[in-house]
């Protein structure tokens, strides 16, 4: 097959005007076999970083386990040496091997999720095994090492390995995933937005036979196999494109097995990771999950956040005083701000927060409504004139939030939730945003840890929906867990 591209279809294209022609077959061959080595060495570079990083850890997580097993039960650890420790760390290291954790998984988007400590936990068995096996029947020891031992060597790399690749990966191979997206327009916009929040992905561009105005594109449909080897891209997303889906399928079929493809869902905005597939004599049909809040989840939720809310204040009270005491020595007015704000059901509350604006901030709203640098019914600015200087700093770390624990353990609001608005602009909400109305507001939640105050309003309904139908204990503590990496790193925080 020919790699010469029709001379009607522009290689890229901003603003919908032509721009530099595409290079002859010669010299694209040239340039793609380039790019193709420089794909391979960064592959194997990245993989020899991972090993790097996985001999150090799980020989630390040999050594602590040791001395912790050591020190719990001498007799449970046995005659433990350093030749354990050897043995251990070594078959922990074939067992990461063995279950494909030096391989880009093609049903993993960011690679990184493919490390997560569940992941590395599933390869302790294994480790623990091939170590045991490897003292009984090859190194044949005079005193045989426990399972205990074993089991308590490896458990640590749960910890140590997925921090051990983020921090490697982080320093000196930023760029793990390479995506081009196809398609332009407002789905494809919100998807390059979130793939920007991630830090191992790059998008590299976009693909489109019609795109948007103003839009740059690496080319059109009929590219897309010659532009994936040209710039080594690692994944390809489909993201709504102007075209027709016949095109778009030709296009994906010379793609195939080439580069891994994933899609978007006609009706994302109903699906969540509860969906499921199911095959139906060779048609796949994706099931729509239902809301999970029955009574006894309700329960739990509750007794949940009454005392991780009660410990929180205790130990955050220290910190409340000095801010308490900062906030009046920076400015007029009271310490706390009040708000009366919407629950669920639509019943409305009074929200305590730390006061971060002067005390007319609320009669000065209009002089600055015409700032709003948010869509829909919400309003935000991130120089917003009314904020003091002690305001601007606990509002970048999210101290002024600390006060709304006094509303989770009243019960008008949760520790994890959709963020509850004004009154005022959760009159004006429509749409999937009202699905929000089911649930106690919270002081964190999807929108916190997805980007704040940089999603706009069509993110903030989806988002509301989303965490609404897909609600579970288990989701609660990973946002909580989730939430100081926001925190701290202080996108969106305005």
């Amino acid at each position: 097959m020919s790699l010469d591209v029709p001379p009607r279809r522009p290689a890229s294209v901003f603003g919908g005007q032509r721009t530099s022609p595409v290079p002859r077959k010669v010299e694209r061959n040239t340039r793609v076999a380039i790019d193709s080595k420089k794909a391979s060495r960064h592959g194997l570079r990245h993989r020899q970083l991972l090993r790097v990083s996985d001999s150090v850890t799980v020989a630390a997580s040999a050594a602590v386990g040791a001395v912790l097993i050591h020190h719990i039960s001498a007799a449970r650890a046995g005659d433990l040496s350093v030749r354990d420790v050897i043995v251990v760390a070594v078959a922990m290291a074939v067992a990461l091997h063995l279950h494909g954790l030096y391989r880009r998984p093609d049903a993993r988007l960011r690679p990184s999720e493919w490390w997560r400590p569940t992941v590395i936990a599933r390869c302790l068995p294994t480790a623990a095994l091939l170590a045991l096996a490897a003292d009984a029947f090859v190194l044949r020891g005079e005193r045989a090492m426990t399972l205990t031992a074993a089991v308590a060597m490896t458990l640590p790399a749960i910890v140590l390995v997925p921090f051990g690749r983020r921090l490697v990966v982080r320093m000196f191979d930023p760029t793990v995933s390479r995506i081009v997206v196809i398609g332009t327009g407002p789905i494809s916009d919100r998807l390059t937005s979130r793939l920007q929040r991630c830090p191992d992905t790059l998008v590299v561009g976009h693909v489109d036979d019609n795109p948007a105005p103003g839009v740059a594109v690496l080319g059109g449909l009929a590219d897309l196999p010659e532009i994936c080897a040209l710039h080594a891209i690692d994944r390809v997303i489909v993201g709504f494109p102007n075209t027709s889906d016949a095109i778009v399928l030709e296009s994906l079929r010379r793609l195939e097995g080439q580069v891994p493809v994933s899609e978007i869902p006609r009706y994302f905005e109903l699906h969540n990771w509860r969906s499921e597939a199911e095959e139906l004599h060779g048609l796949t049909l994706m099931h729509l999950p239902t809301p999970s809040l029955a009574a006894s989840a309700r329960i739990t939720k509750r007794f949940m956040d009454v005392v991780l809310a009660t410990c929180a204040l205790i130990v955050a009270s220290p910190v409340m005083i000095l801010i308490a005491g900062a906030i009046k020595l920076d400015s007029r007015g009271p310490v706390f701000f009040r708000q009366e704000r919407t629950g669920r059901g639509g019943q409305p509350f009074r929200i305590f927060k730390f006061r971060s604006m002067t005390a007319d901030a609320w009669d000065r709203r209009m002089s600055v409504s015409e700032l709003n640098q948010s869509d829909g019914p919400l309003f935000k600015m991130a120089s917003d004139p009314r904020v003091t200087r002690v305001g601007a700093l606990i509002r970048k770390t999210s101290l002024d939030e600390l006060p709304q624990l006094i509303n989770v353990v009243r019960g008008e609001m949760s520790l994890v939730g959709p963020r509850p608005l004004p009154t005022e602009e959760a009159d004006r909400l429509d749409g999937a945003a009202l699905a929000r109305l089911d649930v106690s507001p919270g002081i964190t939640g999807l929108w916190q840890v997805c980007g704040r105050s940089d999603l706009t309003y069509a993110d903030l309904q989806h988002l509301d929906s989303v965490y609404v139908r897909s609600w579970s204990l288990t989701w609660d503590l990973r946002i909580l867990l989730q939430t100081p990496q926001a925190v701290f790193g202080r996108n969106g925080a305005y």
